[in-house]
């Protein structure tokens, strides 16, 4: 589902800042983070969330903060993603609120308590799609052209997802081309940055955008590359056209934002790049990382700095594992 998920960017290009995302596979997912209020815990039990995914970004400036949140929930039949979205929309609306029509999509349900922010739900067969934009002053008119600008988007791309049928759900392959097994796996001794294995899947370059740091500037990299697969596990491997792609993704990469900065590579891998980031990652919450190559694919680990400031010498330790791993599989 998450790689039917328009990007931010198409919306508001200055909407690129990564917050959240998240993906649900029973009903309480949702208010576990939460990101979902609890006057919505009704809806998605009574009528049964299958799954889910849930996307954030923000402009970044937190003093004048301009967010979209995505989200696609899927239920086990049009009839439980209606009535989902009904109990949805009474919940928004036992707080006063303007009701909006949205050009273009009459089954739409918009609303808005005083144009800082505007939600609106409406379905798609069994999904559930849930837009909301927000902005820091009232702006009547920006949140009802940016609350269409997505809908027509995402409802546009979510025409390309046909729900799995639940008798074939075990037979979607895990590991499609075998690029699961080309990046690095989890460590024994539980020592990798991260809180959960949740986001460990292959991906099409539209899912993995999700993940990125800069995604209107991976969304070209990523055409002009040829990427066409990726594998997230504790090490991310992207799959490029040739070696000469491969290259031309790992700039991408490693394209340092405001206050970040370029270290040295590890021993031994003179084409590894690797940048400390000034502001850690929401999701996986490192700020270290390296990006080596092998051939046509592209291997991504990460770290945490030491307290102190110190350096990991685990990143380097993941940066070589990685190579050997791409290496080995070849």
């Amino acid at each position: 589902m998450l790689n039917y998920i328009i990007p931010s960017t198409d919306v508001d290009p200055a909407i690129s800042e990564l917050t959240a995302v998240e993906t649900f596979t029973v009903p309480e997912d949702p208010f576990r983070s939460p990101v979902l209020p609890e006057k919505y815990r009704p809806a998605m039990f009574d009528n049964k969330l299958v799954a889910g995914v849930y996307v954030v970004r923000t402009n970044g400036n937190t003093r004048s903060l301009e967010k979209l949140i995505i989200s696609v929930l899927r239920f086990p039949t049009e009839q439980a993603a209606r009535g989902a979205g009904d109990q949805m929309v009474q919940a928004t609306l036992v707080d006063p609120s303007q009701v909006f029509t949205v050009d273009g999509h009459p089954n739409v349900r918009a609303s808005s308590k005083d144009w800082t922010a505007g939600v609106a739900y409406v379905t798609r067969g069994s999904y559930l799609v849930i837009a909301n934009y927000g902005v820091p002053q009232p702006d009547e008119t920006k949140v009802k052209t940016n609350i269409k600008k997505t809908l027509d988007l995402q409802l546009a791309e979510l025409e390309k997802l046909t729900p799995t049928p639940f008798e074939d759900v075990l037979d979607i392959p895990f590991d499609p081309d075998g690029i699961m097994r080309r990046a690095l796996p989890e460590a024994s001794d539980y020592s990798d940055p991260f809180s959960s294995d949740l986001d460990f899947y292959a991906y099409q370059p539209s899912g993995q955008l999700h993940y990125e740091r800069n995604p209107a500037v991976m969304k070209q990299a990523f055409a002009d590359s040829g990427v066409d697969l990726i594998g997230r596990r504790v090490g991310i491997v992207y799959r490029t056209r040739d070696l000469a792609a491969s290259f031309h993704l790992q700039s991408a990469l490693v394209t340092l934002g405001k206050n970040d900065e370029e270290i040295a590579p590890p021993p031994g891998l003179l084409d590894a790049r690797c940048i400390q980031l000034y502001e850690g990652d929401p999701l996986r919450h490192y700020d270290l990382l390296c990006a080596v190559v092998r051939g046509r694919y592209v291997g991504v680990v990460v770290a945490k700095t030491k307290l102190g400031g110190m350096a990991n010498p685990g990143l380097y330790e993941r940066a070589a594992a990685q190579y050997v791993v791409l290496a080995k599989s070849e």
